[in-house]
C-alpha cells in the first residue's frame, strides 16, 4: 500500500473517548448509505470484503483486513454494490483537541522517534496481515457496558489500545529495513499457512534461507517475539476468534487452532490468557450487532455528548450538506 495518504497524530499521553460500535453484516447487493461525522472520528475494520466507500472526493475499496480511518465533519457513502456478503466491526470515537493532520504526506517524512515515539500516527487507510488480535480487542471493548463509569474507562483504554496497534503497525514499517521486514512477512503468511503443521524454527528457517539462530534473532528483532511463542499466539489468537465469534465446542476449537489435543489447548489457553477457554468466551455475550435490516441508533452515554453540538442527529447529513 502506498504510503502517501492522510495521517493523523496526537499525543501518546492523551485517551480515547469512546462512544458507540458493533458489528455490521449484509448480503450481496448491499450499499454504504450516506453518512454524515458530527465532530466523532470512525474507524471501519473489514472482515468480509470488498466494500466501496466514497470520502468526500475521494473512493475506497476495502477488502478483507483493510481498515478506513473516518474524520469528522465529511459526508461518506458508498458508490457501488457489493459483489458478496459483507462484514465489518465501526468504531466511533472522540479524540483529542491536540490532533494534527498530514495531509497527502509520506509516512518516512513525518518527524516522529520510531524507537520511541510520543505520538499516534493513524494512516487513513491500513491493511494488517493478521486481524485476530485485533479483533479480540474490539470485542473486549464492545462487551463494555459504557452506562457504567467503570466499564466506561476500560472501554476508552481499549478503544486506546486498538488505535496504539494500529499506530504501531503503522510505524512498523519505518523501523526495520525494508528488505528485512518483506522477508519476516513473508513468513509470517507462510507460517498462517501452514499453522496446522506446527512448524519448528529450522522449517521456518530453510523457507526463508536463513540460518535458524539468525532467523530466530530478526523474527525477534522485528516482531517483538520469537518464532516460536509467534506460533503459539497465533493458535491462541485463533482460538480467542473463534470462542468470540461462534458457538463450536471447546474440543472443536482446539482442533480448529492446530492444537495437538484439548488438554494442552487448556493449559496453553490459561497460561496466555489468565483464564480458561469457557470463562473467556463467557466474556463476550453482549456485543452489538446490525445489519441492513436493522440499524438503530445507539445510545449514547451522557458524560461524551459534551463534545457533540448535534448528537440527536448522530450519522445523520446534515440539511445543508
Amino acid at each position: 500500500m502506498d504510503n502517501i495518504m492522510d495521517y493523523y497524530t496526537f499525543d501518546i499521553d492523551n485517551t480515547v473517548t469512546f462512544m458507540v460500535g458493533g458489528v455490521f453484516t449484509a448480503q450481496k447487493g448491499w450499499k454504504h448509505s450516506p453518512r454524515y461525522h458530527h465532530g466523532d472520528y470512525e474507524l471501519i475494520i473489514c472482515t468480509q470484503g470488498p466494500l466501496y466507500i466514497k470520502l468526500v472526493d475521494t473512493e475506497y475499496t476495502l477488502n478483507t483486513n483493510d481498515i478506513l480511518f473516518v474524520p469528522p465533519y465529511k459526508l461518506m457513502a458508498g458508490t457501488r454494490l457489493s459483489p458478496g456478503n459483507v462484514e465489518f466491526y465501526w468504531l466511533h470515537f472522540i479524540l483529542p483537541e491536540n490532533m494534527k493532520v498530514f495531509e497527502n504526506t509520506n509516512l518516512e517524512s513525518l518527524a516522529i522517534d520510531r524507537q520511541n515515539p510520543k505520538v499516534f500516527v493513524i494512516p487513513r487507510q491500513f491493511r494488517f496481515t493478521n486481524l485476530d488480535h485485533l479483533i479480540v480487542l474490539i470485542h473486549q471493548l464492545l462487551n463494555s457496558d459504557v452506562q457504567n463509569v467503570y466499564d466506561r474507562k476500560i472501554a476508552n483504554y481499549f478503544s486506546t489500545m486498538i488505535l496504539m496497534e494500529i499506530s504501531k503497525s503503522t510505524l512498523n514499517q519505518l523501523t526495520y529495513e525494508t528488505s528485512d521486514i518483506e522477508r519476516i512477512d513473508r513468513l509470517k503468511e507462510w507460517i498462517r499457512a501452514n499453522l496446522y503443521k506446527s512448524p519448528s524454527v529450522v522449517d521456518m528457517a530453510e523457507e526463508v534461507q536463513l540460518n535458524p539462530q539468525y532467523l530466530s534473532r530478526l523474527f525477534k528483532k522485528v516482531t517483538g517475539v520469537p518464532p516460536k511463542k509467534y506460533l503459539l499466539q497465533l493458535k491462541i489468537q485463533t482460538a480467542q476468534a473463534l470462542l468470540v465469534r461462534t458457538n463450536l465446542s471447546i474440543k472443536e476449537i482446539s482442533a480448529g487452532s492446530y492444537f495437538e489435543n484439548e488438554k494442552l489447548f487448556m493449559r496453553q489457553f490459561k497460561q496466555f490468557c489468565g483464564m480458561t477457554p469457557s470463562k473467556y468466551r463467557a466474556q463476550f455475550d453482549e456485543i452489538y450487532h446490525n445489519n441492513q435490516i436493522i440499524s438503530p441508533v445507539l445510545p449514547i452515554p451522557e458524560e461524551i455528548t459534551k463534545h457533540l453540538n448535534d448528537v440527536p442527529d448522530f450519522g445523520r447529513i446534515p440539511k445543508n450538506k
